[in-house]
């Protein structure tokens, strides 16, 4: 088990705050603000608010990584921890959660790691993590971490393997039956 401070992680991601924004640019087109938002807000999963040209605005959550995370990957890639419990054997974890106002989630590393950011929709995440859940957690390391006052788990899938399933979510064949 992996025990984390929360105040510390939250010190960490507060620290790149402004690269968050310009990578949430570059990513959108038209995009004239991105706003940080609340701790409120923050707590349903919504890191960044981007406002388009047009009015559109996209929720994101960011998942970042710090330094050396590379020394963890077993498969030659950058891996994404998604999480199975948000408070192990209580609360489901974000890759399930069907409340979620969430659009994007920024998966975001160290440069000295990975270079590339992966931004990926989260409904169809979602649907792959939970379609996929049980193959994945057999195949890929699943952790705890443990943070003062409550357990989450996560399950680390390489971001190829992520990146196929949501693939196949988008194309997925018609089984609907005319009537």
């Amino acid at each position: 088990m992996i025990l984390h401070d929360f105040d510390e992680k939250f010190t960490f991601s507060q620290s790149l705050m402004q690269n968050d924004i310009e990578i949430i640019k570059q990513a959108f087109p038209k995009c004239i603000n991105v706003i940080k938002t609340n701790e409120d807000i923050d707590k349903t999963g919504i890191d960044y608010i981007a406002e388009l040209q047009g009015g559109a605005k996209i929720n994101i959550d960011v998942k970042r990584r710090e330094k050396g995370a590379l020394r963890f990957w077993k498969h030659n890639e950058p891996e994404l921890a998604l999480e199975t419990w948000s408070v192990y054997k209580k609360k489901p974890g974000w890759s399930v959660s069907d409340i979620s106002n969430v659009h994007f989630i920024l998966f975001v590393f160290d440069k000295s790691d990975c270079d590339k950011y992966y931004l990926l929709p989260y409904q169809q995440l979602r649907s792959a993590f939970i379609k996929n859940y049980r193959d994945w957690i057999k195949r890929f390391d699943k952790k705890q971490q443990y943070s003062g006052d409550w357990t989450s788990e996560a399950v680390f899938i390489p971001v190829s393997v992520v990146i196929e399933a949501i693939n196949q979510e988008m194309q997925s064949s018609l089984n609907i039956k005319a009537k």
